[in-house]
């Protein structure tokens, strides 16, 4: 893959995460964003060596 592929596969996901942001934003769901996005950080630096 390219390096432009690489650019619109990464702005999509860009796009899709801000998305998916503003509608839990939107929803009032902001507390349960900010847990979901803390289990995956601390399921990714316990999985770093």
């Amino acid at each position: 893959m390219d390096s432009s592929g690489r650019r619109v596969i990464g702005s999509l996901l860009l796009m899709s995460g801000l998305t998916f942001l503003v509608l839990g934003l939107y929803t009032g769901q902001l507390s349960y964003v900010l847990e979901l996005v803390k289990t995956v950080f601390e399921t990714a630096i316990a999985g770093a060596p």
